[in-house]
């Protein structure tokens, strides 16, 4: 018997060399043909740019428990909340009725979200509950909120997923994140890997291809499998810090430019009302509550000593980002909800600096259902074509 590698493994030699050929005669003719077309022509792996609609992919239906350590909470109850996501991609309790008599929809990031509140606790959700009691009409509340929006993801979602409803009214509350991602950024048009509204498709593709084929065919292995990863890169300060989106940025000095932040909501906000006003949709904005205190708790505080600003920085921007929309409103003639002036600064209503719990979630929406009420009465006394 030959000892000899080639002779025993003679095919298998023989197939590996003429794919290795076959790779090399592609890869030049392709080479080749790029120098005879002088780089013309169509190219697929050019970039196959798309607008990302931040909103929870429809029909997902977690479990989200609450009690991250990096989280700087003190009222929250640290258990699993529901979050479920109609096939529209509004948070559910959504679209009640096939035919109502008043159709609203929230904008928002995290605190109108409302995660870790019970469901049919969440503001906006429980705002249509109490106007109906109220009424004694039909309300549709739609919650179009996702964690980390600003208002730039607002207005896309407006757009390109709110006007097709024919809503009667749409209320948007934003201030944190859109503080966070100009503050950090520097605009809303970004290359910020979770923040950005422009992204290549075929990179999440190729870059997410297992993922995707993982969570196709075996959707509930996958998700362990990503609460498991979670859970381990919770325990590691180098992937906590892989995972931040603001990292490059995260605990320097960051210089800030106020008129040039409150200048770029400024006109978030105006075009949103205008947007709506052109639909014949009643804009509605609200100012964000917090637990910004002139002498603030030790967990909010200490929330805000990453963020590369001090804590007297940070609270003139939150501020004067509500004032800028009592201001709006008021140039705009349209009503504003001030949460920020009737929501008390207390952790009864906000486990850390701005998210409620569902005291402050129940205490918001009958704030909201109360200014709503003689607006919504009017809408009803108007008679529809």
């Amino acid at each position: 018997m030959s000892n000899n590698w080639f002779e025993r493994n003679s095919k298998k030699t023989i197939f590996l060399i003429l794919i290795v050929l076959f790779i090399l005669l592609v890869y030049g003719s392709d080479k080749i043909l790029q120098y005879k077309n002088h780089g013309m022509g169509f190219n697929y792996n050019l970039q196959n740019r798309a607008i990302a609609l931040r909103e929870y992919r429809p029909y997902m239906k977690e479990l989200v428990h609450a009690g991250k350590k990096e989280v700087h909470y003190d009222t929250l109850v640290l258990k699993d909340y529901l979050l479920r996501i109609d096939n529209d991609g509004f948070i559910i309790p959504s679209k009640k009725y096939s035919d109502p008599d008043i159709s609203m929809v929230f904008l928002g990031g995290s605190t109108t979200e409302c995660r870790f509140v019970e469901e049919e606790n969440r503001f906006p959700y429980l705002t249509g509950t109490l106007l109906e009691r109220k009424l004694g009409i039909k309300i549709n509340s739609y919650n179009a909120a996702r964690s980390g929006n600003n208002s730039l993801h607002s207005l896309d979602i407006l757009i390109n997923k709110v006007l097709p409803l024919k809503p009667d009214i749409v209320i948007m509350m934003e201030n944190i994140n859109d503080i966070s991602i100009l503050l950090h950024e520097k605009s809303y048009w970004n290359k910020n890997r979770s923040r950005s509204v422009i992204f290549n498709v075929n990179d999440e593709i190729v870059s997410n291809f297992i993922k995707i084929m993982r969570d196709r065919w075996i959707p509930y292995v996958s998700a362990e499998m990503r609460n498991i990863d979670r859970s381990i890169r919770s325990f590691r300060k180098s992937d906590a810090k892989a995972n931040d989106e603001f990292a490059a940025t995260r605990g320097k000095p960051i210089p800030i430019d106020k008129h040039l932040l409150v200048e770029q909501f400024e006109m978030n906000l105006q075009s949103l009302i205008y947007l709506c006003k052109a639909r014949n949709i009643i804009p509605v904005i609200m100012t964000m509550s917090s637990r910004f205190k002139e002498k603030p708790d030790k967990i909010v505080a200490d929330a805000v000593k990453d963020t590369g600003v001090d804590y007297g920085q940070f609270k003139d921007l939150f501020d004067t980002f509500n004032e800028s929309i009592r201001k709006k409103a008021k140039e705009n003639n349209i009503m504003v909800i001030d949460l920020a002036r009737k929501i008390p600064q207390e952790k009864e209503f906000m486990y850390d600096i701005v998210h409620h719990n569902d005291n402050g979630s129940i205490k918001s929406a009958e704030i909201i259902s109360e200014q709503l009420a003689p607006l919504v009465q009017q809408i009803q006394s108007i008679p529809k074509h």
